[in-house]
């Protein structure tokens, strides 16, 4: 009988497989390990050997569920699929205004006093700033898109 890494060739030759940035992932399915380990624990000592590990993701398709890991050495990221995720269809936005309104919060924003809408507050990230010579308890936008309303 022939083996790859000690495990079964026929095994092997069935599981599913998913690339990683350095790796793979495989899935088998527990009617396949079944038929050739007789319980879970036989089945996880020939994956360990085998130099697998187990990881529970759902990086690798959408879905949480259980995977093998193949490790390789030396700077593994770990489980992160091959190609990059899509961009999303949407990016948060932070709205201001030049004078001010109800539905404005006056605050002080990446060093100056600006009217920022009251429910976008909460995408930014607290920090204190000196605004006009004082130091204030104010916010950053660090990587949002900020946008002036007329």
């Amino acid at each position: 009988m022939r083996n790859v890494n000690g495990l079964p060739f026929d095994l092997v030759d069935q599981w599913q497989e998913y690339p990683t940035t350095r790796s793979f992932a495989v899935s088998v399915p527990t009617e396949l390990r079944r038929q050739y380990y007789p319980d879970d624990a036989a089945f996880g000592q020939a994956m360990r050997k085998a130099s697998y590990v187990p990881v529970r993701t759902r990086k690798l398709t959408g879905k949480l569920s259980s995977f093998w890991l193949y490790r390789v050495t030396g700077n593994d990221k770990g489980v992160c699929t091959e190609e990059p995720a899509q961009h999303k269809g949407c990016s948060v936005v932070v709205q201001t205004i030049t004078t001010p309104h109800p539905w404005f919060k006056r605050v002080a924003l990446d060093g100056k006093w600006q009217n920022v809408y009251a429910d976008h507050i909460h995408f930014l990230t607290k920090k204190r700033h000196r605004v006009d010579g004082v130091r204030v308890q104010g916010f950053t936008a660090g990587g949002l898109k900020v946008e002036v309303i007329a």
